[in-house]
């Protein structure tokens, strides 16, 4: 037996590896393609030669086999017309015994026909075709009968695979069987060589003869099997042949019938989604909410009607082209699509209330998305959302759109600043305004260029100077001998003399107002308020118009002969030129 494990092996090592390629074509090719990877192609006059000594050799071998199963069933037939001669002098217990045996042998008897048929059609059935049984329907049953051509497809593709696995076992259980029969028949031969009472010898003889026949009968059934395995075996499949057979068949039938049904569905879609176009561009380009909202609700219709039409002519494709295993497999899709958007219901009832804008969220309101403010300008199958101030678009599926809620937009501001103001940071710098988006805020402070994500900076508070204007508030004093003046003469001509600087500034026409007013008498000074609001045209000049208001009230000083304190000239100079003198010379 050494020699068949060996064999056994081999066979382990080669034949896979063609067979597993050829299934990854089975699914798609017709039962003709299969039938043409069996078949044995067209060779040379030599190798024709060769294979005719073959055939000749292997006919010879069946012809033997088939005389050793005639042979044995005439054995068994003889053995069921002695048991049967024998069931009438019986009693009762030994009848049952016999109609066992009688059972048995003729089950042998059926099995041994079996072969010879088997081996004689060169193993052609009938068994598969033959039509079963009408059974009551049930869902199961239904389900199971559209998916029969797909696994039918993937049985024929593993027939020749699946029958030599089956021999394999067949092999290995005969030997194990063989094996137990030639342990019992040298167990019961023992006994030959010992004196036994009548009675038992007769009984032993009865019980080896049986264990014979059986162990013939096994050995008989695996030299069957195993000549079986080695005709499988010895199949020779010319790749080339049995590929190209395949493409050609899946080209010229199922191939050409996916090709139908894709250009079906891309002219179909095409189409429909051109009509759709043509719709949207005769439509009035300002309609009202109500009305938009339909016509938003009717597109989107539109769109499930394109799928389910799409759908239908590819089902109807492979129905006309008579294809069942594709007409299954688009079945079974479709049903497991179905179940899955079914679960989804509740999602597209909630969209379809916002392409009605009757949702949470609604067309031309005010959103809040990310922590920046938005004005949703359109609502469809991908909703746009705009800040007016600030450069980009936001493009959102209905269903992130179906997660906000809206509000009218009132008269809240859409962002603090635009591009080009001034502003006052809360750490006091001066910024100019270069850039904003819905990402980005670019600043230019202190002459360098700031970048700030947008939603960090709408948190940071800041005075929009160029928007809201702002206000320049200075100090300013004189010394205690103009007392006298101080109250009326003074405040007035710095008034004047402050008014007339800015008139003859760049910024005359922004001074909104000027106030000027006595704030108290300090230890070395008569102390002055001085306040001018300015308007935000003017923002750019802001660091500017504080010393500009210093310089009025210095010239006006000088031309009323009034004096100003040591410590106020001190104080003012560490203010205006602290870069240009050192600790030591301030004091």
């Amino acid at each position: 037996m050494q020699p068949d494990k060996i064999n056994h092996n081999e066979t382990l090592l080669s034949t896979p590896l063609i067979t597993w390629i050829l299934l990854a074509f089975a699914c798609l090719t017709s039962p003709v393609a299969l039938a043409q990877s069996n078949a044995v192609p067209d060779v040379s006059a030599p190798e024709v030669v060769a294979s005719a000594q073959t055939s000749d050799s292997l006919h010879a071998q069946n012809i033997r086999k088939l005389l050793t199963i005639k042979e044995a069933l005439e054995e068994k037939r003889a053995r069921i017309r002695n048991l049967v001669e024998q069931l009438g002098n019986a009693d009762e217990v030994d009848q049952e015994m016999l109609r066992g045996q009688i059972t048995t042998m003729r089950q042998t008897i059926n099995d041994l026909e079996l072969s010879f048929e088997n081996i004689a059609v060169s193993g052609a059935s009938l068994r598969r075709l033959q039509d079963e049984p009408l059974k009551s329907l049930s869902w199961h049953d239904e389900l199971m009968q559209v998916a029969r051509p797909l696994l039918n497809s993937l049985k024929e593709a593993t027939e020749k695979p699946r029958r030599i696995e089956e021999l394999r076992r067949e092999i290995d259980l005969y030997q194990q069987q063989f094996e137990v029969t030639r342990r019992a028949t040298e167990a019961l031969a023992r006994f030959d060589l010992q004196v036994l009472p009548p009675g038992v010898a007769t009984g032993l003889t009865e019980l080896e003869t049986t264990w014979r026949e059986r162990s013939r009968d096994i050995e008989r059934s695996l030299e069957l099997a195993r000549g079986n395995l080695n005709s499988l075996e010895s199949e020779e499949v010319d790749l080339l042949a049995t590929f190209g057979g395949i493409a050609r068949e899946f080209f010229l039938g199922r191939g050409l019938t996916l090709l139908i049904a894709l250009l079906t569905g891309i002219g179909i879609w095409f189409s429909m989604r051109a009509l759709r176009e043509l719709v949207r561009a005769k439509r009035p380009a300002q309609q009202d909410a109500e009305k938009a909202a339909r016509l938003r609700l009717l597109f989107y219709a539109y769109h499930l009607l394109t799928v389910v039409v799409v759908a239908l002519a590819v089902l109807s494709v492979f129905y006309v082209r008579g294809d069942l295993l594709l007409l299954s497999l688009a079945i079974i899709t479709l049903v497991m699509l179905t179940l899955g958007i079914w679960r989804y219901l509740p999602r597209y009832i909630d969209e379809g209330r916002l392409l009605l804008n009757v949702g949470a969220a609604r067309e031309g309101e005010r959103v809040i998305y990310q922590g920046l403010p938005f004005r949703i300008t359109s609502l469809n199958l991908y909703s746009e959302l705009r800040n007016p101030e600030l450069d980009g678009v936001v493009r959102l599926p209905l269903s992130a759109v179906a997660q906000l809620i809206s509000r009218p937009r009132g008269n809240d501001a859409w962002f603090p600043c635009r591009v080009g103001d001034y502003l006052l940071l809360a750490d006091g710098s001066f910024a100019h305004v270069l850039q904003q988006s819905i990402e980005w805020v670019r600043l230019k402070v202190k002459g360098s260029i700031v970048q700030i994500a947008t939603a960090d900076f709408l948190q940071q508070p800041a005075r929009n100077l160029s928007v809201d204007g702002f206000g320049i508030t200075v100090t300013f004093g004189i010394d205690y001998q103009h007392q006298q003046i101080a109250l009326q003469q003074v405040p007035e001509q710095l008034r004047t003399g402050i008014s007339a600087a800015f008139a003859a500034s760049d910024y005359a026409d922004d001074l909104k107002d000027l106030k000027v007013a006595f704030k108290a008498a300090s230890a070395s000074s008569l102390d002055y308020l001085i306040y001018a609001s300015i308007n935000g045209n003017s923002a750019a000049s802001y660091i500017a118009i504080g010393p500009l208001i210093q310089q009025a009230c210095v010239d006006i000083c000088n031309q009323q002969g009034w004096i100003i304190p040591f410590t106020q000239v001190t104080l003012h100079q560490a203010e205006n030129s602290a870069l240009a003198e050192s600790p030591k010379d301030t004091a």
